[in-house]
């Protein structure tokens, strides 16, 4: 296999790693391109690219062309656009006087130019926090900082509460109950 080759391999299970476990039902009538049969076995991989606007195939004739080589120039715009789609939005909260939640560090790449801080409130191991974002269609992921809880043996839920709110409870384990914590929130999706 010669080193082209084996650079196509690597992005493709680079970029099919990241995509993994995101793949929704895939309708024949929403399929763009003629030359990947539902039989191909990156037929679901394909389909989130396209869907999030990652790929765009390699023709306007609706050919995806999956045999083709893939340029630098080209890989570099798959990690340009992949980049704005992996991760939307993403905040570090800590814990102020009285282990109030306290929002200190946040980012957005979904928001342009113009962003709005987020809120962030609750307490004793129950949060709410509105990241100014359309959650709609983005998977949601948390992360404690045991360094900040009671026993250090501590973990998160989160679950999108509407299309605009993140509620996260942080669970003590060591301790047997909701906890004060330090933690991490990611939103993922374009």
């Amino acid at each position: 296999m010669n080193k082209r080759k084996i650079f196509i391999v690597i992005t493709a299970f680079i970029l099919t790693s990241l995509v993994a476990g995101s793949i929704g039902a895939i309708t024949a009538l929403a399929w763009p391109f003629s030359d990947v049969p539902s039989s191909n076995a990156f037929y679901g991989d394909i389909f989130w690219l396209d869907e999030n606007g990652i790929t765009h195939g390699c023709d306007a004739l609706g050919h995806y062309c999956p045999s083709d080589y893939v340029t630098r120039e080209q890989m570099a715009a798959f990690l340009h656009r992949e980049a704005g789609v992996v991760v939307a939005w993403g905040a570090h909260i800590t814990r102020g006087a009285g282990d109030a939640p306290v929002l200190s560090d946040w980012f957005c790449n979904v928001c342009g130019y113009i962003s709005v801080m987020p809120s962030v409130s609750g307490s004793n191991g129950d949060y709410q926090i509105n990241p100014q974002i359309n959650l709609t269609g983005k998977f949601l992921m948390c992360s404690v900082d045991n360094n900040y809880v009671e026993t250090r043996d501590a973990f998160c839920t989160i679950y999108n509460n509407s299309n605009d709110r993140i509620d996260v409870t942080v669970y003590d384990v060591g301790a047997g109950h909701l906890a004060p914590a330090e933690f991490y929130v990611m939103v993922y999706g374009n």
